[in-house]
């Protein structure tokens, strides 16, 4: 399978993103490799337009930095034992908890963000007692704050978490002494119009850049009653074609993707069995034949891989891995060159 990611759709997402954002901090998340997109690729295609980029891990900023990206790199995810090193490495450590914070007193002078918990229940302080206490560590500790963040649970909590944020904002700003930017919305927040200082946008970067491609295996007449795949789960209410296309679980296609349609050669099928190195769809045109591409995921049938599993979108994007090539589109198509395949884990 092929996951191919179209840097013209980011680039027109991000020109529209910007546009709502205007001169308020825009932080762009490439982590999990850009949600399957291609991080080096993606913020390299990104950098004129983002003020800073966000990751997970301490390791992807460093990959960041060695493919050339300058812009400050927020590490969201960090454990006590990188903050340190996160530092060190000039990014930018969010920091989640009394552990931590006290990784900082050996870091003095070191520029920090600071999460707060208003009710996704996941990292951050979470009452104005701990928020008190966070801000005179970081004072005692000669640390610089960029801001204070926090995350949305769901549409339905935003206004909700946005009180509590900003009270727990002003709890932290009176015990360290000055104001600080507050930060809270995502890819909803933002559209929802809870701006504040900046937002950090991941899935609408991504809308509409990726498509997944495969290639027919053999295709063979399958009979009503015939069962299809391992233990039988699929039982043909009539007679029908199957194809036999390369890709499976190991590959990212998962089994709950059962009964999402994908196309050959205009023509839609749909996902009947999936095993680990191949999937078996049927209602295929008698057209089809082996060797013929396959559709398998994109913005023509993302709703319909959403309705029939129990993944959202983003395990979607960050699902389709393994054995898969990687291409990108710059400007509409993709160059007929060696240089623009490479198998996943290969250096760009």
């Amino acid at each position: 399978m092929t996951v191919t990611t179209d840097l013209s759709v980011i680039r027109d997402n991000l020109y529209k993103i910007r546009e709502r954002v205007k001169d308020r901090t825009l932080t762009l998340m490439v982590k999990a490799d850009a949600y399957n997109h291609g991080a080096e690729r993606v913020a390299a295609v990104s950098e004129p337009l983002a003020d800073r980029f966000g990751v997970a891990a301490p390791s992807e900023g460093a990959a960041l930095r060695k493919s050339g990206i300058a812009k400050p790199i927020d590490v969201f995810s960090p454990l006590p034992s990188q903050i340190c090193g996160i530092v060190e490495c000039n990014m930018t450590p969010v920091i989640h908890s009394f552990e931590t914070l006290g990784a900082l007193s050996a870091c003095r002078g070191a520029e920090v963000e600071v999460k707060f918990d208003t009710g996704m229940h996941r990292m951050g302080f979470k009452t104005p007692a701990e928020v008190e206490t966070a801000a005179r560590m970081l004072n005692a500790y000669g640390v610089r704050v960029r801001a204070l963040i926090t995350h949305f649970a769901s549409r339905e909590t935003e206004k909700e978490q946005l009180a509590r944020f900003k009270f727990m904002k002003e709890t932290f700003e009176h015990a360290y002494g000055s104001e600080c930017r507050g930060e809270a919305a995502a890819s909803d927040g933002m559209k929802d119009g809870f701006l504040l200082d900046g937002v950090r946008v991941g899935r609408l970067l991504y809308d509409g850049a990726m498509t997944v491609t495969s290639e027919v295996l053999a295709v063979s007449r399958v009979c009503a009653g015939d069962r299809i795949g391992y233990g039988g789960l699929f039982a043909a209410e009539r007679d029908t074609f199957a194809a036999v296309v390369s890709g499976g679980y190991a590959d990212g296609v998962r089994r709950d993707y059962c009964g999402a349609e994908i196309e050959a050669n205009g023509s839609g099928m749909n996902i009947a069995a999936v095993c680990m190195d191949v999937s078996v769809a049927v209602n295929a045109s008698e057209r089809i034949k082996a060797g013929d591409k396959v559709k398998v995921f994109g913005l023509f049938n993302r709703e319909s891989f959403l309705k029939v599993s129990r993944a959202n979108i983003y395990e979607i994007y960050t699902s389709f891995k393994g054995r898969t090539e990687r291409k990108y589109i710059p400007d509409g198509k993709i160059p007929d060159t060696s240089s623009d395949a490479f198998r996943a884990g290969e250096a760009i």
